[in-house]
């Protein structure tokens, strides 16, 4: 079984052979929170263990719209969550050098300059669609402007610093966490995280966060209209970026943000204990057994 209509471009990149289908076993880690009794996490560990690692700006990233490939998933801009997400990419803004943003407005140094809070930062926009616009009760919302059917700090392939996310190349070249270098929605995927409040067996009302893999189902009805995605692409699985490194690894500084610290520990030591257990007790992500030609 696919998944997804075999007509849709999900089904249609599944047959092709680039993807692996959504549907398999996953191992899953459940723990209380140490300084919290009624916080749990649900991890899945399927996801963390996997070796996927992002792609963006390289031949191996084939872009969820087929037409524009170069710009990955970058093509409807980025919704800020609050003003504290709007307040550090204004902030990353300030201290990100010309040179790695190649779609940079002309205004930016003089509204830095002028730091007026009433005018609307040049590099972001009002959304108005499905009535989610300034004047809605619950708005206004705030995206990052789309420059040529992508996110305006979406690097061209003729970009200076070539192809990719101009905030995650600065980060990188200048050793900066990507938490707080762009915007939230931007660094969580591909990791989902789902709050929700459970009454327990014993009437006890607890708080449930789950991290899980951001896959084509997360997008909502349209994940499945995406040309192609990475989380199930194993060739985002294979030794190359992330050297066959595992998520709980290669993103621990997500993780932190997304959980704390001390959470962290608790899922760190348990895959650690977990690493010497052979692949066939456990339930190995798909497109990294793919990759590894298991």
């Amino acid at each position: 079984m696919l998944g997804f209509p075999a007509s849709s471009p999900a089904g249609k990149s599944i047959l092709a052979g680039r993807e692996i289908t959504p549907d398999f076993p996953r191992d899953w880690f459940e723990f209380v929170h140490p300084d919290d009794p009624s916080h749990y996490f649900s991890i899945d560990l399927t996801w963390a263990e996997s070796t996927w690692s992002c792609r963006f700006g390289t031949p191996e990233c084939l872009g969820i719209d087929a037409s524009f490939p170069v710009v990955g998933c970058c093509i409807h801009g980025a919704y800020l969550a609050d003003e504290s997400d709007r307040d550090d990419l204004y902030n990353a803004v300030a201290e990100m050098p010309a040179r790695y943003w190649q779609l940079r407005p002309d205004d930016v140094d003089s509204y830095l300059a002028a730091a007026d809070p009433v005018v609307l930062e040049p590099w972001l926009v009002f959304d108005d669609e499905e009535g989610t616009g300034e004047n809605d009760e619950d708005g206004p919302h705030l995206k990052t402007k789309v420059v040529d059917g992508a996110c305006i700090f979406a690097n061209r392939a003729d970009a200076e610093t070539g192809p990719g996310c101009a905030l995650h190349q600065w980060a990188i070249a200048e050793g900066r966490n990507i938490v707080g270098s762009k915007p939230e929605v931007c660094w969580q995927v591909p990791f989902s995280r789902e709050d929700s409040w459970e009454e327990r067996s014993d009437g006890e009302e607890i708080l449930r966060t789950t991290i899980g893999e951001y896959d084509r189902r997360q997008w909502g009805g349209g994940g499945e209209d995406f040309d192609w995605w990475c989380t199930s692409s194993p060739t985002c699985h294979s030794p190359g970026a992330g050297a066959g490194t595992p998520v709980w690894k290669s993103m621990k500084d997500e993780l932190i943000a997304l959980i704390g610290e001390k959470p962290y520990a608790v899922l760190a030591r348990h895959c650690e204990a977990r690493a010497c257990v052979t692949a066939a007790a456990r339930s190995v992500h798909p497109a990294t057994a793919q990759a590894n030609g298991e």
